[in-house]
């Protein structure tokens, strides 16, 4: 196991720094912040000799940025300013340097500590440590010493350490849907320093009835293929801003797809711009790894659950192969 302590304070004492960026990818789910936040109070509380600015995207998830306006001790939300001293940079939950959110600071680095979950990851950074996991922050838990742990937990109010760890821990395994015996041991230690789950919980639960409209017609949208195996949902720009739907509210339409007992594989398109199309594909992970799915296209993830940005003027060209590749990885599973 990775121990995060010894390495951190290596680096530190070694290349002789003072301050820590923390940063994760761009778009951040509640596992990026959870991570990113979560390492955050650890350092702050167990080593104050150090000067920690966590940095996360304004488009986190609206759930976990409710959490994350509540801190009483950063402000995420403002690009740091290293006051030009060296510094040493930890990237969380994040598999490819094209994705990360504050990428010059990476750059600029005198030393860095990637920590991460996918199985996509690059490899990149001085150390790197990617366990293929249902969560980043189920890695940042296993990786800390549990007794500065629960320093940290003690020592601050709400939100802390270790409720940043359960709140990544709870949005990346779909409020703990996909949690085995590992998870739910590692959350039943964190509720003993103190979280509060049904106080985190509010955070799964931000839709508006306006929104859960705008799901509904999504929905009823989807388009199946594929002998009814794999369903679909894809919006232009226009249909886009007409409807005034929101990324944030369109990605979940492929886990609804997905859960669905007679779907194997669920996926969105969305025209996040002129050409451009951000993608998003679930699946059980057993019928097809949606993760060596995508890798072909340049996107990745994981096994049960990936993404792909593509830049196209030939939208339906590109889901026509994704398509074939689907018939063509999925061929031997009926055989």
């Amino acid at each position: 196991m990775f121990n995060f302590d010894s390495t951190f304070k290596e680096m530190m004492q070694s290349h002789n720094l003072d301050t820590v960026i923390i940063l994760g990818h761009m778009n951040p789910d509640g596992d990026a912040a959870g991570s990113v936040m979560s390492l955050a109070h650890y350092i702050h509380v167990n080593y104050p000799q150090y000067k920690v600015m966590p940095y996360l995207a304004e488009t986190l998830e609206r759930g976990p940025k409710k959490l994350v306006l509540e801190d009483k001790v950063f402000t995420p939300f403002e690009k740091p300013d290293t006051d030009g001293k060296p510094y040493c940079v930890i990237v969380c939950d994040n598999a490819t340097l094209k994705r990360m959110v504050g990428l010059e600071y990476f750059r600029a680095a005198a030393a860095s500590i990637v920590v991460d979950h996918h199985a996509s990851n690059e490899g990149y950074g001085d150390v790197n440590w990617t366990k293929v996991s249902e969560a980043c922050a189920e890695n940042v838990y296993h990786m800390l010493d549990k007794d500065l742990l629960r320093k940290a937990a003690e020592a601050e109010t709400h939100p802390t350490a270790a409720d940043y760890i359960y709140l990544g821990i709870l949005h990346d395994t779909g409020a703990m849907a996909r949690a085995n015996r590992g998870i739910l041991l590692a959350l039943s230690d964190l509720l003993s320093m103190g979280v509060d789950h049904q106080e985190l919980m509010k955070t799964m639960n931000c839709d508006t009835l306006d929104i859960l409209n705008k799901r509904g017609e999504l929905v009823r949208s989807a388009k199946r293929v594929l002998d009814g195996n794999v369903a679909y949902v894809m919006i232009n720009e226009k249909e886009r801003d007409e409807n005034k739907i929101e990324y944030e509210d369109f990605r979940k339409i492929g886990s609804i797809l997905r859960d669905c007992e007679d779907i194997k594989l669920g996926f969105t398109m969305y025209e996040e711009s002129k050409n451009v199309w951000r993608c998003s594909f679930r699946s059980d992970g057993k019928w097809i790894d949606v993760n060596e799915l995508l890798q072909f296209f340049g996107g990745g993830g994981h096994v049960s659950a990936a993404g792909l940005k593509y830049r196209t003027d030939n939208v339906e060209g590109l889901k026509k192969q994704i398509l074939d590749r689907v018939a063509e990885m999925t061929a031997t599973v009926k055989s």
